[in-house]
Parts: structure tokens; C-alpha cells; sequence
């Protein structure tokens, strides 16, 4: 296989890899071009399972960049939460090599509850599917140990596991909370939202620390709803919402000045009756996927 055909067969799986591993877009693209780099430079002879190779070059990397970045991570301002990604962003990508899947967003923040070895083990076998020999030789850790630690992280991860994202599990529920939130925006008042909410729903807010931002979680509903009134009465939503597909599934952004300021995401319950949690991504450096074509942005 030549290398251009190895770069489209394996980048879609690598570049996923990465993303559930980091929770950063950028980190993960720099991650996989990095891995190509150096696996360009290697005699094609030694290499036996090109997929099992690169999945074992990329997660070595991820693994060491989350240990050398635990103290950014630690001492980071307020809740720390992936990077979105917006589907108009995979629509764009003509190239084969630049196809994305869709990996929901909620199962990302999920990831966060796991150490970077559980983490390795768990996408190793939930998402590729590997047999435990293979994680063992891909990490260098017994079989026992790799099964050991599959077992702790699933749970850590409690019933959540990765299914399928996209238009096809997209319910009326969550289609109408976009639509109610867009309208509650528009008039300041966000009584009619409770509905969709558990009574214990939290809020989490991404700031980074560069612009402002809740610093803690904000628990219940009514104290979510009165977070969202008061920056509307601030006059933060004044350009209004604009409803957008986030890593397939359904939320809203805000633009300010014609960039995009605000990402809204939500965890749903298993059976999608109510919201149990509510993402809210104002960290810059977390939206360029989103400002990418936008005035003023570096392509």
C-alpha cells in the first residue's frame, strides 16, 4: 500500500483515537501528523499490522502528552471540557483523508473520569474493538492487567457507552429543547426550559480561565435558569442563538462581533426524557473549528 493510501486509510481512525484520548481537536491533529511523520521514516518491513502500529504510536503519544499536561489540567480555571466540533466541519472536508465520524460529546466529558491508561484500554476495546492480546502488546501490559483495567474504567463510565451519533438518533425531545431555548433567548425568559430538565440538572461552564465564565457547577434547575436570565438581562444574548449540529448532535451557538463566543451542548438521560447536564464552551482557543471561516481568522 502506498503511503498516500495508507495517510486516507488510517487518519479518520488515528485522528478518533486521539480526540477521545485528549478531548482536543488541535492536540489530536497534531498528534496524527506527528505519528505519519515519524512513520514515514520506518522500513515498511518491520511493520507486520499497519492499523495495529499506528493505533499503538498514537496512543503512546496521547498518553505521554496527558501526563506531561496533568499539571495545566490541574491548575486550569473552573471546569475543564473537550473541544466541540461542528459537523459543517467534516461536510467541508472533500479530501477522503479528512473524513471524520461523529463521537458524542457528552461520552468526551465522560472520558475525562478515567486516568490516561484507562482511558487507552477502554477505546482500545469499546471503540476499535481489539482483542485484550492485542491492547497488551499495544501498551506493554499484561493481559490480566489490561483486563483489570477495562474492568475499572467501564465502571467508571457506568452505563454510558460510545453508540452511534448522528441525524439517525436524533429525537423530537431534543430537536424541540433547541427550539424552546432559541425562543427563551430571544424573550429572557427561560421558565419554559424546565421542562426539559431534571430537577438536579448541572450546569458546566469553559471559560479557560481567558474569558469570563461560572467557575463552579451550577446545580438545579432553577439556579441554571437563573444564570441563563441573568446574562440575558446582561445583554450577552443579544445577537441571538443560532441552532448547529455539535459532534452530531443538536445545540446552539452565539456569535459576537460574527465569531462564534458560545457553544451549548447537553447530556440527555438514557431513555432522552430529560437533560441531566448542560455544556456551555466559551473558551476561545476551544472554538476554532467554529470561527474557521470567520472574519479575522487564520486559515
Amino acid at each position: 500500500m502506498l503511503w498516500d493510501q495508507i495517510y486516507i486509510e488510517y487518519k479518520p481512525m488515528m485522528f478518533g483515537l486521539a480526540y477521545r484520548m485528549l478531548g482536543s481537536a488541535a492536540d489530536a491533529e497534531d498528534i496524527v501528523q506527528d505519528v505519519f511523520s515519524q512513520f514515514v521514516q520506518m522500513d515498511r518491513g518491520e511493520v507486520l499490522n499497519e492499523k495495529a502500529y499506528l493505533a499503538k504510536m498514537t496512543t503512546n503519544r496521547c498518553i505521554n502528552l496527558l501526563k506531561s499536561s496533568r499539571r495545566q489540567r490541574e491548575t486550569y480555571t473552573g471546569p475543564w471540557l473537550p473541544e466541540p466540533m461542528p459537523d459543517y466541519d467534516m461536510i467541508k472536508r472533500s479530501d477522503p483523508a479528512e473524513r471524520r465520524e461523529n463521537i458524542g460529546y457528552a461520552y468526551l466529558v465522560l472520558l475525562q473520569r478515567l486516568t490516561p491508561l484507562e482511558r487507552a484500554v477502554y477505546i482500545a476495546k469499546d471503540t476499535l474493538g481489539l482483542e485484550y492480546h492485542e491492547i497488551s502488546e499495544m501498551l506493554g501490559k499484561t493481559e490480566i492487567s489490561c483486563r483489570k483495567t477495562f474492568s475499572r474504567a467501564k465502571e467508571k463510565m457506568g452505563r454510558h457507552s460510545e453508540g452511534p451519533v448522528g441525524e439517525g438518533t436524533r429525537t423530537e425531545q431534543q430537536e424541540r429543547f433547541v427550539e424552546a431555548f432559541l425562543r427563551a433567548s430571544d424573550m429572557g425568559n427561560f421558565k419554559p426550559l424546565l421542562s426539559f430538565l431534571k430537577e438536579e440538572v448541572t450546569l458546566l461552564s469553559d471559560g479557560g480561565g481567558k474569558v469570563k465564565a461560572a467557575i463552579n457547577p451550577i446545580l438545579g434547575m432553577e439556579r441554571v435558569r437563573a444564570f441563563f436570565e441573568g446574562l440575558s438581562a446582561k445583554g450577552s444574548f443579544r445577537e441571538g442563538f443560532e441552532p448547529v449540529s455539535v459532534n452530531g448532535e443538536p445545540g446552539v451557538l452565539l456569535k459576537r462581533e460574527g465569531r462564534v463566543s458560545m457553544v451549548i451542548t447537553a447530556e440527555w438521560e438514557p431513555d432522552l426524557s430529560r437533560i441531566s447536564r448542560i455544556f456551555l464552551v466559551v473558551n476561545p482557543d476551544k472554538l476554532q473549528l467554529f470561527n474557521q471561516n470567520s472574519p479575522g481568522t487564520a486559515l
